[in-house]
């Protein structure tokens, strides 16, 4: 198994950016539903987050808005069920999620056109239209790189979960991480 070092500059921009968003009851309910694998929906966002920023860094992107693309990380699964059950699913999860995601988080926080432009094209070329910023592209990699690790298991960001788990234990003790190994 490959680890993926935790930056720790990078966990605390996610931390620093997102608190709201971590904080929010209807994100932390997304532990309760799975995304790929054993890795759940919420964990599954903080990945994203510190892999988009890492993806950032590593291509040298510097005109990024870095606190949007948390922030729109962070929301672009924000659609408040488990799509593995069909009841409760919305029917063609995988082209519709980014649009019911947009709407839940447009109820819940103040969104820019980035963070918008983030989650309604993050599954792009799955789903259209083009997205409009860098960040927007840059999440559609790092989704892509964190989901096909959660189900293959091809390296583990379970390092970097536990360096955000020791911040937010003082920042936000009301959050508590999956102890499961971290596939993203």
């Amino acid at each position: 198994m490959r680890y993926i070092k935790a930056d720790k500059k990078l966990t605390e921009q996610v931390l620093e950016y997102g608190k709201d968003i971590l904080r929010s009851s209807n994100m932390q309910s997304e532990r309760n539903f799975m995304q790929h694998g054993n890795t759940d929906c919420f964990t599954h966002s903080i990945c994203v987050a510190y892999m988009a920023l890492r993806i950032a860094e590593v291509l040298h992107i510097k005109k990024i808005d870095k606190k949007s693309l948390v922030r729109g990380c962070l929301l672009h699964d924000f659609f408040l069920y488990d799509w593995h059950e069909k009841e409760t699913a919305c029917k063609f999860h995988t082209f519709m999620h980014p649009i019911v995601a947009l709407k839940n988080a447009e109820k819940e926080f103040v969104l820019n056109k980035v963070e918008r432009d983030i989650i309604r094209k993050h599954m792009f070329p799955l789903c259209f239209p083009l997205p409009k910023y860098r960040e927007s592209y840059i999440i559609t990699i790092a989704d892509k790189c964190c989901a096909a690790s959660e189900i293959w298991h091809l390296y583990s960001l379970e390092k970097v979960i536990h360096m955000l788990e020791g911040r937010i234990q003082t920042e936000i003790p009301e959050l508590v991480f999956n102890a499961e190994p971290v596939y993203c």
